[in-house]
């Protein structure tokens, strides 16, 4: 990896009908924030404040990138929320001409595979072992019968931004 892609700051948000959570980076084993923003589904002003949030995301992190998980929420209902936030966020980052990137879950799952953890709760075990600041907020197990808890949005968020950075350090397949 050169001292360039070093210098990058990653922005990674993990998008919900009724939260975001995001992480940034500044390169591959330094996590500088992370947080989650709530927002119901139907209240225009809650979702306004989270348009501002993202806007204020940009203009304090000055991301060089921003990747956002893609989710199969984003390709099915419009009225879930998401789709004013992925506006915002869209708009944003052209209007400050930072790249966006989407990752799917399949691409998470072959990053993740390097390292033997499959499970959602696996990574996000592993996580807090890379990060220790996040060890405090790792949920505990969750039962089949159990929803998901809120908080493993956050983890969501931090592992994206981890797998892009292993992404980028993975070393370029040389043609045969």
């Amino acid at each position: 990896m050169n001292q360039n892609s070093l210098d990058r700051r990653i922005l990674a948000i993990a998008l919900r009908s009724r939260r975001f959570a995001f992480a940034v980076f500044e390169g591959p084993d330094k996590l500088l924030d992370w947080g989650m923003v709530f927002y119901p589904l139907n209240n225009d002003v809650q979702r306004t404040a989270a348009n501002k949030r993202i806007a204020s995301l940009f203009t304090q992190l000055t991301p060089s990138e921003v990747v956002v998980g893609k989710a199969r929420l984003l390709d099915s209902r419009e009225d879930s929320g998401v789709r004013p936030i992925l506006r915002s966020l869209r708009y944003e980052a052209s209007s400050r001409l930072t790249p966006l990137h989407f990752m799917r879950r399949p691409e998470l799952d072959k990053v993740f595979c390097r390292f033997h953890v499959k499970s959602k709760h696996e990574i996000s075990s592993m996580l807090a072992q890379v990060f220790p600041e996040l060890l405090w907020k790792l949920p505990p197990k969750r039962k089949i019968w159990e929803s998901e808890r809120p908080r493993m949005a956050l983890f969501d968020a931090v592992a994206l931004g981890f797998a892009y950075w292993q992404r980028l350090s993975a070393p370029e397949p040389t043609p045969d």
